[in-house]
């Protein structure tokens, strides 16, 4: 629905409306972490898990390991899965029938956002997507 710019001297590449292979991104994991396994593997065999970096998890298995990590703990992380040197953290947005609909992130370079910062940034990115889904509508 909407993208916010940073305020340092770069910009990241998406834009609102790009058509990004989701497993590669953070809202793109969380996502499907929320749904169901066997709805999550139809999925995955229509879509493909295409490698976009070298990071990217392109094996169904590993990332169906993966996306069961990314439920127990709430959020996911984009460790330069879809483009080398960014890093961001996800989380899903859920309707009033606890259905996900969308997600928030909160996306910078991996030099300016190691594993503390992704610590810092993972309950806040949660939070924000949980006041969302809370929103009036929801229960």
């Amino acid at each position: 629905m909407d993208k916010l710019e940073g305020l340092r001297a770069y910009q990241m590449r998406s834009r609102v409306g790009l058509a990004i292979p989701p497993h590669s991104t953070g809202i793109g994991k969380a996502l499907p972490a929320a749904l169901p396994t066997d709805e999550v593997r139809s999925i995955l065999r229509r879509s493909g898990t295409p490698a976009v970096t070298p990071h990217t998890i392109d094996d169904p298995d590993e990332l169906l390991r993966h996306l069961a990590e990314i439920a127990r703990r709430g959020h996911a992380v984009g460790n330069e899965e879809n483009e080398l040197s960014t890093r961001c953290v996800g989380a899903t947005v859920h309707d009033y029938r606890d259905t996900p609909v969308g997600g928030i992130s909160v996306s910078s370079t991996a030099f300016e956002s190691d594993e503390r910062c992704v610590r810092v940034l993972a309950p806040l990115v949660v939070g924000v997507a949980g006041e969302i889904s809370r929103a009036p509508g929801r229960r």
